[in-house]
């Protein structure tokens, strides 16, 4: 069985486990606070990051785009992955945006100063970003809205690995009770979809001692 080192409020461990669940692989769960990582943690990966997943030969797989390609390669079902060379391109594009502009313009600031900035520097979150962040994130919901426009999915009308990536990066604020969608019905139908199906139980489950999730975290009608 493998074990997935992570840590709830990590996006990119949360696609992860979206993935592992949508395939049905077995695996355990290790939380790491990576902010303050254990000794033998370090030791599978010295960088110190997430998410780890460890195979049955006890071989670590570090990092998101690392797990995927490994999980791709064990050509497990469903197919969450394209072989078209255009879908393949716009995936890379926009698994680009979600993991680069997004998390700096949006996700980084918000995580840190709604959380980490009291939990590990004990000192009082700064508003001003935090207005920022979040006249970002009503940005970046408009073009995923504008994205999805006639289509079920990001890339197309079947699910891809690039909807779960979003979905992980979106479900962190919907724990935090930040996201709105506004007058953006593409973006909440989809969301909606993809918080309905049987992997995504798994995150709704997440209990942090200290930072109890939004009383709408739970629900799948939003």
């Amino acid at each position: 069985m493998f074990t997935l080192y992570h840590y709830y409020l990590c996006s990119s461990s949360r696609y992860i486990r979206l993935i592992l669940e949508e395939h049905k692989i077995k695996y355990n769960i290790q939380l790491e606070n990576y902010w303050k990582p254990q000794k033998d943690f370090l030791k599978l990966n010295p960088a110190g990051h997430l998410p780890v997943l460890v195979n049955e030969e006890n071989f670590p797989v570090i990092g998101a785009n690392a797990c995927i390609e490994y999980i791709k390669d064990l050509e497990v079902s469903p197919k969450l992955f394209v072989d078209d060379y255009r879908a393949k391109a716009e995936i890379n594009r926009l698994v680009h945006w979600i993991d680069v502009i997004f998390k700096k313009e949006v996700f980084d600031p918000i995580i840190y100063e709604i959380v980490f900035s009291r939990i590990v520097d004990n000192i009082t979150p700064n508003s001003e970003n935090i207005r920022e962040a979040l006249d970002n994130l009503d940005f970046h919901i408009q073009y995923f809205n504008y994205l999805l426009n006639s289509k079920n999915y990001f890339i197309k009308d079947d699910l891809t690995y690039l909807d779960f990536l979003a979905a992980a990066n979106l479900s962190v604020l919907d724990y935090l009770g930040l996201l709105n969608f506004k007058s953006n019905d593409n973006i909440k139908e989809w969301y909606s979809k993809i918080k309905s199906r049987p992997s995504f139980k798994t995150l709704l489950k997440d209990q942090i001692v200290g930072l109890n999730p939004h009383q709408n975290y739970q629900n799948i009608d939003i």
